[in-house]
């Protein structure tokens, strides 16, 4: 018995960890301006992104952040079914330039939906620098009573193979967090070095976890299957 639950428990594992190596954004809205979102949500699966604010400057001649070609989108992974967001822009800084931008929003679960927001993932894919460029973000995660529940931070050198592209943190299950001060910074650094972001990804798991219930019991309906072909009683 032991023996077949150590075998159950790798298949589990090797499939989590093929289907997470092949995992894709699947995109539930349009992809649309953040200036045209002021004011205004982004609702797609079970969330609502809201109160999107934006403050951006440069310094050096590079170009500062503007929000009409700054493009955001709504979806999820096709593995964790996790919603989240992608965002999409050119921000880049060579010969002793730097671009800043603070960036916040709310995200909520939709009345109606059951689940609970209990974590967030911040991924600087479209991040890159040479010799002393760095490209930095962090944020602030509060609940609705105005406490930080978690705090992010990525970055992206010269040299460091990507070691800090990805960041995570997890709390305590809430319907509703605001992304509060989430700081972009890219600097070319002294010297000789530039630094460029075009594309970087949020995403907010949930509770239940859809795809986790689905992999269990498929290893559940495979231990069944194999107890009644050998004829084990229950």
């Amino acid at each position: 018995m032991m023996k077949n639950s150590k075998i159950i428990l790798s298949c589990l594992i090797s499939i989590m960890l093929a289907t997470a190596a092949s995992a894709q954004w699947v995109p539930l809205t349009d992809r649309v301006t953040l200036s045209s979102l002021q004011g205004k949500s982004l609702i797609f699966g079970d969330k609502e992104i809201s109160e999107f604010d934006i403050f951006g400057f440069s310094d050096g001649g590079a170009l500062a952040p503007n929000p009409d070609k700054m493009f955001v989108q709504g979806g999820k992974n096709s593995i964790t079914g996790d919603c989240g967001l992608k965002f999409n822009f050119s921000w880049s800084a060579v010969s002793n330039q730097t671009v800043n931008a603070t960036l916040s929003f709310k995200v909520s679960i939709l009345p109606g939906y059951d689940g609970y927001i209990k974590d967030v993932r911040m991924d600087l894919t479209g991040a890159g620098a040479t010799g002393n460029g760095v490209v930095a973000a962090t944020e602030n995660v509060q609940n609705a009573g105005g406490n930080v529940i978690a705090s992010l931070s990525c970055s992206k050198q010269y040299g460091d193979g990507g070691a800090y592209l990805v960041d995570h943190a997890e709390f305590t299950p809430v319907r509703e967090i605001w992304i509060l001060s989430k700081d972009i910074s890219v600097t070319s650094g002294t010297g000789i070095g530039s630094a460029h972001i075009s594309e970087f990804y949020q995403y907010y798991s949930q509770i239940p976890e859809p795809a986790t219930l689905v992999l269990l019991g498929t290893a559940g309906i495979w231990s069944f299957t194999r107890k009644k072909r050998r004829g084990t009683a229950f």
